[in-house]
């Protein structure tokens, strides 16, 4: 059975037959993937404490006929912070459910990757809600659907008073055009500059900003 490493982090487990796992990993080189850990949920098992939810992992994986197989599994970084916070835990579950829906199986995305990994190390020291933000905006951007927030996205005008962000129409729209779509949210101009910063922003930047609950 051949077999190939890989890094990678777990963003969804679910329970396979009496004792196995399916785990749903976000990997550097092979993008997104799932397989199956034999004996995972058996006590003692080998892979006890190593599957958890947003870990970090060196992998070993066969390839299988339906599902890859875990041959081995070796922590990087837990990130256990994460998992013993309830507000960390929220913000990480948002990030990983973004990774899992906005990227398709076995497709390649290592600057996404790198970004969840960031993303995390972040929830777990620091602002987790302004991280899960952060990984957001930042998915948009590395997916192809970077919202535009400094400039009216029907007409192209600098924003104003009286904005909203219409996620239809691809961004802000000014108090001209914000009748475009009727579900656009009322956005600030604060608040746009904000998305924007947050869009184009580095880790180490996020102790520079600071949101209000309005914003």
């Amino acid at each position: 059975m051949p077999v190939y490493t890989a890094e990678g982090i777990v963003i969804r487990r679910a329970n396979l037959g009496e004792a196995d796992r399916v785990v749903t990993f976000y990997t550097r080189d092979h993008g997104k993937l799932a397989a199956a850990a034999r004996g995972a949920r058996r006590p003692g098992s080998r892979f006890a404490g190593r599957l958890e939810l947003f870990t970090q992992l060196r992998l070993l994986l066969a390839r299988g006929r339906t599902l890859d197989i875990v041959s081995q599994a070796e922590v990087i970084e837990p990130f256990a912070a994460v998992r013993n916070d309830l507000g960390r835990l929220g913000a990480a579950s948002l990030v990983a459910e973004v990774a899992d829906r906005a990227t398709a199986e076995r497709d390649p995305q290592p600057a996404l990757y790198r970004t969840l990994r960031a993303a995390l190390a972040v929830i777990a020291a620091e602002d987790a809600a302004l991280a899960a933000l952060w990984f957001v905006a930042r998915a948009l951007v590395l997916t192809g659907y970077a919202p535009l927030v400094d400039r009216c996205a029907v007409c192209g005008r600098a924003i104003g008073p009286g904005a909203a962000f219409s996620s239809v129409l691809g961004g802000a729209l000014c108090a001209a055009h914000r009748a475009r779509d009727p579900d656009a949210a009322a956005a600030s101009v604060a608040a746009l500059a904000a998305l924007g910063f947050l869009r184009d922003a580095s880790p180490a930047a996020l102790r520079r900003l600071a949101l209000t609950p309005a914003h």
